[in-house]
């Protein structure tokens, strides 16, 4: 008996069924079904959970459109455009728009501590609470951010820009863990790469809106300082349409591939259970190989932030928090779309050049900036594009090649832990330990660079974190498999779950 994962009951109830399950047994005599048939038809063992949604191929454009992958990857993108991409903007401005970058250092770290404590769990919370709700819970603390930053920049109150940031960590944990979970289990495996990349575009293409709001506020500043306070009222009014794009996601229930298949889902399980398959991803091999490049896959937001701060001018860094974006945008289309999505490529031959494309200009970055580091002055200039032109690009180029490689860098990781399995419970966990493991890194990254003692320590620290990197990626590539499995392949055999029949 061939092993295919139940699709959860309880999320099939209430969903339209397709006419061959409609009208098994039933000799086409109530072609609609009545809720007692559509029942039976959920609760026979021989149900495929796999089989082609014909209601939907023949359905309207709108459905087939607003049930579709694509919108599914659009709406989360449309939540990171308002949510993540604004702290972005806000954080591509070094040290947060402030005048000094420790304080919105301490802010981030404490941020991305809470986020790290609620994804090292959030496989089980996910898989009983649903993405939809859980990307509403985050959109309902989005605005939390701008408004700390706001109340610092304008009333010098410290205090709420702290509690802003442990609150929204904690709500954001949930869209990472939501958004981790879609895009490793809703697309089809040669089509993931373009939705990865669509949905980091739309990321960055709320920074690119951040960066001209930054820049178009704060482009007479030539010298070093804070950012105009006005600024982040702006930032706060987009973070509070978080909440429309949340309710316009479909439960994955209903959500369906463009060939007509639902999303692959194990049976629902117990808490304890849950927990029991969160521990078994917890133990794997596979799960300890990603954890270095997950920690270090945004590592440099926090070195390079500070770098950013500390050697240029207000308006070089609003410039620069357009400038990164707008490069991110078309890039991460093209790498998804043209190494990713490869088909002439095996997986493991993808994974290997995937890598290799972020790996190579980021330790060209590394010992650029090494470079610069031992050139600054006492006391630190504040580069200025308009002032000190050659000297300000040659500052610059390596944070720009660092910021714009770390997406790559997050997408390729992404790209092979779908590899190994396509089952949404199963992405869940993986996902969850992913993004827990990501923003310990960033954690870690903003909290040795809290501390005005750390000025170029951090950085050290930040390019040994990439050589252990190196062997991590190595062997995990080595693992790549050719297809992904439909099931969770590391924690069903300690569950004993009962197999539906092929």
């Amino acid at each position: 008996m061939s092993h295919v994962p139940a699709y959860p009951r309880d999320e099939i109830a209430g969903v339209e069924l397709h006419p061959i399950e409609q009208d098994k047994d039933l000799d086409n005599k109530h072609p609609g079904g009545s809720s007692d048939d559509i029942q039976a038809v959920t609760n026979n063992e021989e149900y495929d959970p796999f089989e082609v949604d014909q209601n939907y191929l023949v359905a309207s454009r709108t459905t087939k459109f607003f049930r579709g992958v694509l919108f599914q990857m659009v709406l989360f993108g449309a939540l990171s455009f308002v949510g993540p991409s604004m702290n972005d903007a806000i954080s591509n401005l070094g040290g947060g728009g402030l005048s000094t970058p420790y304080l919105a250092n301490l802010a981030n770290a404490l941020n991305y501590t809470m986020s790290c404590l609620l994804t090292l769990f959030g496989g089980p919370i996910i898989n009983k609470v649903g993405i939809k709700w859980a990307c509403v819970i985050a959109a309902f603390g989005m605005p939390l951010g701008g408004s700390g930053y706001y109340t610092r920049a304008r009333l010098g109150i410290d205090w709420y820009l702290l509690l802003a940031r442990c609150v929204g960590g904690i709500t954001g944990g949930f869209l990472y863990v939501g958004e981790s979970t879609a895009m490793l289990s809703y697309p089809l495996q040669d089509d993931r790469g373009l939705y990865l990349g669509i949905w980091s575009a739309m990321r960055n293409s709320g920074s690119i809106m951040g960066g001209a709001i930054n820049f178009a506020t704060n482009f007479s500043s030539s010298t070093a300082g804070g950012i105009a306070w006005s600024t982040y009222l702006i930032f706060i009014g987009f973070e509070c349409t978080g909440v429309i794009w949340a309710f316009l996601l479909s439960p994955t229930a209903k959500v369906r591939r463009k060939n007509g298949t639902r999303i692959p889902s194990s049976p629902p399980l117990s808490w304890k259970k849950e927990f029991i398959a969160l521990y078994q991803h917890a133990k794997s091999p596979r799960t300890w190989l990603m954890f270095v490049p997950a920690f270090y896959s945004f590592f440099c937001g926090g070195t390079f932030g500070t770098y950013l701060s500390l050697n240029f001018s207000v308006r070089a860094r609003a410039l620069s928090s357009l400038i990164v974006p707008s490069f991110t945008v078309p890039l991460v289309v093209a790498y998804g779309k043209l190494i990713l999505d490869r088909t002439s490529w095996s997986q493991k031959k993808r994974a290997w050049v995937c890598v290799a494309a972020w790996v190579i200009p980021q330790g060209a970055a590394f010992v650029w900036v090494s470079i610069q580091i031992a050139k600054q002055q006492t006391p630190l200039i504040a580069y200025d594009y308009g002032i000190h032109g050659a000297r300000w690009a040659e500052a610059y180029m390596p944070y720009a090649i660092m910021l714009i490689t770390s997406y790559w860098c997050q997408l390729s990781i992404y790209w092979i832990l779908g590899t190994f399995s396509t089952d949404v419970k199963s992405a869940s966990r993986t996902g969850g330990l992913f993004r827990a493991f990501e923003t310990a890194g960033q954690a870690i990254s903003y909290g040795i660079n809290a501390t005005a003692a750390n000025k170029n320590v951090p950085m050290w620290v930040n390019i040994a974190v990439f050589v252990v990197t190196l062997p991590a990626l190595y062997f995990l590539i080595r693992l790549v498999p050719e297809k992904p499995l439909e099931h969770d392949d590391v924690a069903d055999s300690h569950l004993n779950e009962p197999k539906v029949k092929a």
